[in-house]
């Protein structure tokens, strides 16, 4: 709104007379503002719920499945075999010795003098042979320098690296290298060099300083192979880490955690509270404290408590001797919240490893999975939470439109208002000017005194 001053004439206070009468007629949208900010920290409230949520849902990831919920560690008595696990591994021990790594294969050329000059190199055509797979490098005059069949090595032989070896000899002292990048017996490498032509250039010999072999181990007794020295698949959720050869067996050992599994449901545990703590926060009311919730009169949080309450408090028949999660030592409180025990749980775990796991996991009829489902119809693109999330999107756009029309309004109004009383200063300015004339036009008072003191 534009400022105004008046009174200039009049000595009236024009402009605030016109802000009283301006603020008189904006006590609707100020009505509007305000339940503007209402429905903005409604919709504020629901982005807060729904983070919650998507923390409950990450909690619930962290177990739906039985490597996930399953925690064990893997151990080694030796430095020259490692272990990693994941949750399905079977828990016990195992005999690992390890009679050969796995190596990749390495070829290595004559020495030259140059490895810039064109020209170094034979002209023609390289063949290299790579796991069975033959690819043809044709190199010109302009391209003949070391570092030019380096590059085109690189850039058109799949499953190899090529670089250049710098000896420090002081007549020739660089030297190819063409290794291959995958360990294993089948990844053999073959340099053909009858394809070239020589000319000035030189065809240099090959030299295979590593050989292409499988890594060869012995597990609880059984001759095992692999490509490379990560081994993996022997053993139900298993890597073997082969990092030396060994004059003997290591020991690698595989024990359950427990106590990582109830880190995990205690974070559940937690995540679960913060949803409900967060809407009885929201649906808190005391006029007389100037209390008033965002979700008061909100149908959707109340509806999703029931549900998840629902889901905390069903059995889950999973085949196995725990159906409830009462019987894992999570109960419900008079709040709301849930409680956890957690030497229940790791009796149960101790007990009965099994049957708490498909509680848990079972993909049809497990926890997880009906929370999982319940989640996703809550925040997913269609859930309740996130479509009455964006209807309020809406209604602040709505509320937004209102505003601005009411604001233009009153803007012109003031106009109105500015231009009326500055008309009326004009006029005043000129009935003043009008009554200055008139005045001046007049016999003087005392002029007419003295002619009659006179006579």
């Amino acid at each position: 709104m534009s400022t105004f001053t008046g009174g200039i004439v009049s000595g009236i206070d024009t402009a605030s007379l016109i802000a009283s009468l301006v603020a008189a007629n904006s006590t609707t949208v100020d009505l509007v503002k305000a339940q503007k900010s209402v429905v903005s920290a409604r919709k504020d409230a629901y982005g807060t719920l729904a983070s919650r949520l998507a923390t409950l849902s990450s909690a619930v990831e962290a177990i739906d499945t039985s490597s996930e919920f399953r925690s064990v560690t893997g151990s080694s008595n030796s430095d020259a075999v490692g272990i990693s696990v994941t949750g399905d591994a079977v828990v016990g021990h195992l005999s690992v010795q390890v009679d050969q790594l796995a190596s990749s294969a390495m070829e290595v050329s004559d020495a030259v003098a140059s490895r810039t000059s064109s020209g170094t190199m034979a002209q023609g055509t390289w063949g290299f042979t790579v796991a069975g797979v033959t690819t043809s490098v044709t190199i010109g005059a302009d391209e003949s320098s070391l570092d030019d069949l380096v590059s085109a090595i690189n850039a058109q032989v799949s499953g190899v690296t090529a670089y250049v070896m710098d000896t420090g000899d002081a007549t020739t002292p660089y030297r190819l290298v063409v290794a291959a990048d995958s360990t294993g017996a089948a990844n053999t490498v073959s340099i053909d060099t009858s394809g070239l032509d020589g000319g000035t250039g030189t065809v240099p010999a090959f030299t295979e300083v590593t050989h292409a072999l499988d890594a060869e181990l012995q597990v609880n007794g059984v001759s095992v192979t692999s490509a490379n020295n990560e081994v993996t698949g022997v053993i139900q959720g298993v890597t073997i880490n082969a990092l030396d050869v060994t004059a003997s067996a290591a020991t690698l050992t595989v024990a359950r955690n427990t106590t990582s599994m109830v880190t995990k449901v205690s974070a559940l545990v937690t995540a679960y509270n913060s949803v409900m703590s967060y809407v009885r926060g929201q649906k808190a009311w005391n006029p007389d404290e100037g209390i008033q919730g965002s979700f008061i009169g909100e149908s959707k949080p109340t509806d999703m408590v029931r549900a998840l309450q629902s889901a905390i408090s069903s059995q889950y028949s999973t085949g196995g001797e725990y159906d409830t999660l009462s019987s894992l030592g999570i109960t419900t409180t008079q709040t709301g919240d849930l409680e956890f025990d957690s030497a229940t749980l790791t009796t149960a775990l101790n007990d009965g490893m099994n049957d708490v796991t498909s509680f848990v996991t079972d993909s049809t009829a497990g926890f997880a999975a009906a929370m999982t489902s319940l989640i996703e119809g809550l925040t997913g693109d269609d859930g309740s939470i996130t479509t009455r999330s964006e209807s309020l999107d809406e209604e602040l756009s709505s509320y937004d439109q209102r505003i601005a029309t009411y604001e233009d309004q009153l803007a012109a109004y003031q106009a109105r208002l500015e231009k009326q009383f500055t008309a009326m200063e004009l006029a005043i300015a000129g009935f003043n000017a009008g009554m200055s004339a008139i005045s001046a036009l007049l016999p003087s008072t005392t002029s007419s005194s003295s002619s009659s003191s006179s006579s």
